[in-house]
């Protein structure tokens, strides 16, 4: 009778036992089910370059406080385009060279520019003196230049200007017959395209929704290349839409783009259990339903 009590008690120890661990497995379970999405959750880029920087120093100030995955557009003959080489270097920030290239209206481009029927040696000596200011840069792109960057010819002899500074290309596409991504590719000059303008209108609530544009068009592509200005309305859109950026949009600097490197994967939530076996399932034990067993 003795022997029949402590069976009793030692089974309902087990059956609580046993009642507690299918507890902490279901809300373990629970627990990595409501982690899929954020371990499925596929990321998108988005890459933001701002251009005409060297002009104004307030608003290049709050573009330099923000992360250095902002890219910087200096125009060589602005009056801080030294200074903010410099600081764009120091932070490890990647820069391109906004270079001048004539439009087709009648607007006057800065000195160093290019223009319609230079030489392949002006177009070259333009990109070096560029080069010298803009030292650390990666990268060029065209500030203005419908005119220039539909023009065959002048884009060619660019595009060999560039391969021989080992500099990249991004088409500011302002214009929809450019000729100079595929004139560069055709160079063997890496290149890439402008795919949403921040700022062509500097209205706030202009600019907030090109920014959202911008991450529609990265979810939908997977990458979503953005050109703005150092304006107040756009520093202000950006610091609060980097502020609460999505956790599905990864924010990238052009370099990356350039060298075809990988969107770095959010790091799975692992789980980890005891693979020891439990005593009740080693030999010798009593077989009880639904335990794993009573040690005898």
């Amino acid at each position: 009778m003795k022997n029949s009590n402590q069976k009793q008690r030692v089974k309902k120890q087990f059956i609580k036992k046993a009642s507690a661990v299918k507890i902490l497995f279901i809300f373990s379970t629970a627990l990595c089910l409501s982690l899929l999405p954020t371990i499925a959750l596929s990321q998108s880029r988005l890459a933001i370059v701002i251009d005409d920087v060297g002009y104004r120093p307030k608003e290049d100030a709050a573009i330099y406080a923000m992360p250095k995955e902002i890219s910087v557009a200096i125009i060589p003959s602005a009056p801080y385009a030294k200074q903010r080489n410099d600081q764009a270097k120091q932070q490890n920030r990647d820069v391109l060279i906004h270079l001048p290239m004539q439009p087709m209206g009648s607007h006057k481009i800065e000195a160093g520019g290019l223009s319609l029927g230079m030489s392949q040696q002006a177009v070259r000596e333009k990109v070096q003196n560029a080069k010298k200011t803009v030292s650390a840069a990666i990268g060029l792109n065209n500030h203005m230049g419908s005119a220039a960057t539909a023009d065959q010819g002048l884009m060619t002899k660019l595009m060999i200007a560039l391969q021989e500074q080992h500099l990249f290309f991004l088409d500011s596409r302002t214009i929809g017959r450019s000729v100079a991504s595929k004139t560069a590719k055709q160079q063997g000059v890496k290149a890439l395209d402008r795919h949403i303008f921040l700022d062509d209108s500097d209205a706030f609530a202009d600019v907030q929704r090109q920014f959202q544009q911008a991450i529609t068009y990265a979810r939908k592509h997977g990458t979503a290349i953005v050109i703005g200005h150092p304006r107040k309305n756009t520093v202000a859109v950006l610091q609060n839409g980097l502020r609460t950026l999505p956790k599905d949009i990864q924010l990238v600097n052009m370099g990356s783009l350039w060298r075809g490197e990988k969107v770095v994967p959010i790091k799975p939530f692992i789980m980890l259990f005891n693979t020891t076996p439990a005593p009740t399932s080693v030999a010798p034990f009593q077989d009880v339903p639904l335990l794993r067993g009573i040690p005898r």
